[in-house]
C-alpha cells in the first residue's frame, strides 16, 4: 500500500515508463498516451489514486503520413520518446471534463468516436489532478 506523496509521486513515475505516457513539459499535464495503453494506464493511475481531470487530443505525425491520410494536424508540439515522429496538439478541439476515471475507458473507445470532432489518427492525452509541485522525472 503506497502511504506518502513521495511513494505516489515514484509509482506514477513508473506508471509513465511502464505504458510509454509522455507528459509534455515537467508536470503531469497533458500526458500523452497511445490508445493500446489507455486501458491498463487509465486503471493503474484509479488503482493509485490518481484522478484524471481533463481528456486532450494529439495527433502523432509520423514522416510520410501526410499522402496518406490528410495529415498532419495540430499546432505542433514534441518529438515522442517512445516512438518515430513527434506530437501535434489538437488545440481546436475543446478539453474533455472528466467527473471519474471510471468514465474514460468508455468514452476514449465508445463516445469519443461518435462525436463530430473525432478523427481516428487522434490519441488522448490525460491531465493528471496532483500536487502544481510535482515534477515527472520521464522528461
Amino acid at each position: 500500500m503506497i502511504n506518502t506523496d513521495e511513494e505516489t509521486k515514484k509509482a506514477l513515475d513508473k506508471l509513465l515508463l511502464t505504458y510509454k505516457i509522455q507528459p509534455v513539459g515537467w508536470g503531469y499535464i497533458d500526458c500523452i498516451c497511445i490508445k493500446e495503453n489507455v486501458f491498463e494506464f487509465i486503471n493503474s493511475l484509479t488503482e493509485l489514486g490518481i484522478k484524471v481531470t481533463d481528456i486532450t487530443w494529439w495527433y502523432h505525425c509520423v514522416i510520410g503520413e501526410k499522402k496518406e491520410k490528410g495529415c498532419p494536424h495540430g499546432g505542433g508540439g514534441p518529438m515522442s520518446k517512445y516512438f518515430d515522429g513527434w506530437f501535434s496538439e489538437m488545440y481546436q478541439i475543446p478539453n474533455i471534463k472528466v467527473k471519474d476515471n471510471k468514465e474514460i475507458n468508455s468514452y476514449v473507445f465508445n463516445e469519443w468516436p461518435n462525436t463530430s470532432d473525432y478523427l481516428p489518427c487522434l490519441i488522448p492525452a490525460f491531465w493528471l489532478d496532483v500536487p502544481d509541485d510535482w515534477r515527472n522525472t520521464v522528461r
